[in-house]
C-alpha cells in the first residue's frame, strides 16, 4: 500500500522535512498536566526545529509520552516529548493495534477532521470523476495514484477477473505521490478512452521507478485538473492519503472502507463480497 498518511506528513513537517501541509481547523486543549510541561516542550521543539516550530499547548499521551501541540509556519500539527524532556517524537506512534497514537490525538485536538464513513464515501465515490472497468460481477470502488505499484498489482490482480466476469471496478484516478501522478492522472481522465489510458499506464508500469507508463498531460483543461485535485481531496476525507483505498460491500452488505488489502487471496477476497451499485450496496 502507497500512502502519505496525515500523521506521517505531520511528523515531517515539525522536522522540516514537508512544508505547505493544509490542515482547515484548529482548536487548542488546556495544559492537563502532562509529564513535560509546556516550557520544556518548547525548549525541545527550539533545539530541535532550529525556532521553527512553536510549543502551543502540553497533553498526557501514550506510554508515559508527553504530547505536544505545535505550529510550524502556521500550520498546526502534533509530536510527542519522551518523559526526560530530551527527545522528539515525529510522526506516527502505534500502539500495539497497530493504530496511530499521533493521528489520533490530531483528530482528538480537532487539527483534522475526522475520517467520513464508508457509505458516504461509496455515494461520493459514484459521483466523482471515475470509469468502470468491466461489466458483471460485484463492483468495487478502487482510489489508486498513476505511479503507485501497489495499484499496479492491484490493477493486474483484477485484471483477469474483470475479463472473466467476475468484478466490476469503479477507478477513481487521484494525485499525490509524486510530481509526476497529477499530470499522469490528468492525462488519463482527460482521456477520450480513459479505460484504455489506464491500461496504457499500467501496461508500461515500470516497477523499478514506480513510475506510471502514461506520457503526463502537457496542457490538460482546467476541468481535468479540477477533477484530479477533486478526487483528491476526497481521498483525503478517507482519513488516510493511501493507495490503493478500496470500497466494497461486504457479505452483511455493509459499505466498507480499507487502506490496500491484507495478504489474503484477491480471488478469495472478491468471491465474498457483495454488490456496490451507484454508491450503495445492492442484493
Amino acid at each position: 500500500m502507497e500512502k502519505k498518511s496525515i500523521a506521517l506528513a505531520a511528523g515531517l513537517l515539525i522536522i522540516g522535512g514537508l512544508t505547505g501541509a493544509v490542515v482547515e481547523r484548529f482548536a487548542v486543549m488546556p495544559d492537563m498536566g502532562a509529564g513535560v510541561s509546556l516550557g520544556a516542550a518548547a525548549s525541545l521543539l527550539e533545539s530541535v526545529t532550529h525556532g521553527q516550530a512553536k510549543a502551543e499547548k502540553v497533553f498526557p499521551g501514550p506510554g508515559g509520552l508527553t504530547g505536544i501541540e505545535a505550529t510550524l509556519q502556521g500550520h498546526p500539527t502534533v509530536a510527542f516529548a519522551t518523559a526526560d524532556g530530551k527527545y522528539l517524537v515525529a510522526g506516527p506512534v502505534l500502539n500495539t493495534q497497530g493504530e496511530d497514537e499521533a493521528h489520533a490525538a490530531m483528530m482528538k485536538l480537532g487539527l483534522i477532521p475526522k475520517p467520513t464513513s464508508a457509505a458516504t464515501m461509496a455515494g461520493k465515490a459514484a459521483h466523482a470523476a471515475s470509469f468502470v472497468l468491466g461489466t458483471s460481477g460485484p463492483e468495487i470502488t478502487a482510489f489508486v495514484d498513476p505511479n503507485c505499484i501497489f495499484c499496479h498489482k492491484f490493477y493486474e490482480e483484477a485484471k483477469a477477473l474483470i475479463e472473466a466476469g467476475k468484478l466490476r471496478v469503479r477507478y477513481v484516478v487521484v494525485a499525490f505521490l509524486k510530481p509526476s501522478s497529477a499530470p499522469k492522472a490528468a492525462a488519463i481522465l482527460g482521456a477520450t478512452d480513459p479505460a484504455a489510458a489506464m491500461a496504457e499506464n499500467e501496461k508500461g508500469f515500470d516497477t523499478v521507478t514506480e513510475e506510471g507508463g502514461i506520457a503526463p498531460a502537457q496542457n490538460p483543461a482546467a476541468a481535468t485538473l479540477s477533477a484530479v485535485e477533486n478526487n483528491t481531496r476526497l481521498l483525503g476525507e478517507s482519513g488516510e492519503m493511501a493507495t490503493p483505498t478500496l470500497i466494497y460491500c461486504n457479505q452483511k452488505g455493509e459499505p466498507t472502507l480499507v487502506h490496500g488489502l491484507d495478504k489474503e487471496s484477491f480471488k478469495d477476497f472478491v468471491a465474498h463480497i457483495g454488490n456496490l451499485q451507484n454508491g450503495a450496496c445492492r442484493k
